[in-house]
């Protein structure tokens, strides 16, 4: 079956450019996040726990999110976290022309920064299925992904440039600009009327971001989002192999995540002796890498089974950080951060590819919210146990440790023939 992604600018080229622009902001302000964190507590064990309540808020309203995901308009949803996360963008810029900016404020934008994408993440992902074909679902999420890790390209290269310019406070001022780029975007795009065809042969019509059938309109009550989110979670669970599929997820964001935000930052700043700028760099590599990975998946990804492309990353995001034990320079640091990037969309397209194919669409939020969940709540523990593993051992020796556990991860996953078939 044939999709709409490569001949129509509209509506996934309105979503991929709005994805790029907001990833772009959030990618600069986490690198003068996680700096200016350092240098306002000068404790690598305090910076991880602060990074670990940053990211709290998936692990705290996530499914709650899902909940409301599968109620609301989803592309409104989409504008309303781009509107909230500039406005809190806007308290720290102007926290910082005061001079009154403090971790404990810095900590408590970025959890408000974070709630912000627990509903703009699951909103883009299950925006997906509203407005391409179930066939071209794999090349779609490369598409989307690749515009979300080019901004992990831009946004550090960009946060490097405006750091040596104008000082880490101008950072915010530009993530601001960013967000409002992706917001105009949004507003600008249609959702256009077609049918969904979700699992086993569910579907409606779509108008305005929405499927018929789904509730729309308020929440409800407390009580009934509880208990929407108790019956969804009850039927998720009941999809195979989705229970393994979230698990294998939550062991290798355990294993990996603390390594890649934390480690990254305190290896560049105390093993190589390097600047901001530096981690900058090193930042932006993981967007080459990505980017590269997702244009590959597009060209040569339906080769393969999602569930056989899911595993085959999961074990080499693992693997690929082995080379970093051996890290004591730039030039060294940045070839294995390319290999490693390269596969993370072996990862996250197949992944999602494989929730929007088996997930009836009145779950979908909700099973996207669940990822969520898994994803940034286990790097939020992830990021606390980095923090305190580096007062023991060196960023590199962490980095080995963590990718020989993430490696056993995927080689277990390839244990269910169903997960491979998929």
């Amino acid at each position: 079956m044939r999709g709409r992604v490569l001949s129509a600018p509209a509506p996934v080229s309105f979503l991929a450019l709005a994805q790029l622009l907001s990833q772009f902001g959030d990618s600069v302000f986490q690198i003068a996040f996680l700096w200016l964190l350092l240098d306002l507590t000068g404790s690598k064990s305090v910076t991880g726990l602060a990074a670990t309540v940053s990211y709290l808020p998936p692990l705290v309203f996530g499914l709650a999110a899902g909940v409301l995901v599968d109620r609301w308009d989803r592309r409104r949803v989409l504008i309303g976290a781009d509107l909230a996360r500039a406005g809190f963008l806007g308290v720290l810029a102007l926290l910082w022309g005061l001079r009154v900016l403090t971790a404990p404020w810095l900590v408590a934008v970025a959890f408000g920064m974070a709630t912000a994408a627990v509903l703009f993440n699951p909103s883009r992902d299950s925006l997906l299925p509203e407005i391409v074909e179930t066939g071209a679902l794999t090349r779609a999420n490369a598409w989307v992904q690749s515009s979300q890790q080019l901004a992990y390209l831009l946004g550090p290269l960009t946060a490097s440039f405006i750091i040596a310019r104008g000082g880490i406070g101008a950072t915010f001022s530009a993530g601001i600009v960013l967000f409002a780029g992706s917001m105009g975007l949004l507003v600008a795009m249609r959702v256009p009327v077609r049918a969904v065809a979700g699992a086993g042969g569910a579907g409606g019509d779509v108008a305005g971001g929405g499927i018929a059938g789904r509730a729309r309109g308020p929440a409800g009550s407390v009580l009934d989002v509880v208990r929407e989110l108790r019956t969804g979670l009850r039927e998720l669970w009941r999809i195979p192999p989705l229970p393994l599929l979230y698990t294998l997820t939550a062991l290798d964001n355990l294993f990996i995540m603390g390594a890649s935000v934390l480690g990254l930052v305190v290896l560049v700043r105390e093993t190589i002796g390097g600047s901001a700028a530096d981690y900058a760099l090193a930042e932006a590599t993981y967007g080459v890498g990505m980017v590269a990975g997702s244009l590959v998946v597009i060209r040569w990804g339906t080769r393969w089974s999602s569930g056989m492309l899911l595993l085959v990353g999961i074990t080499l995001d693992g693997l690929t950080y082995l080379p970093l034990l051996a890290s004591r320079t730039m030039s060294t640091l940045i070839p294995a951060l390319l290999a490693h990037s390269f596969v993370i969309p072996l990862i996250t397209v197949p992944r999602a590819t494989i929730l929007q194919r088996i997930v009836p669409p009145h779950l979908i939020g909700r099973a996207f919210a669940l990822l969520s969940v898994v994803v940034f709540g286990v790097t939020a523990l992830s990021c606390g146990l980095a923090g305190v593993a580096m007062d023991h051992v060196s960023a590199p020796v962490l980095f080995a440790i963590a990718g020989g556990l993430g490696g056993i991860t995927g080689l277990v996953g390839f244990l269910s023939p169903r997960l491979r078939r998929l």
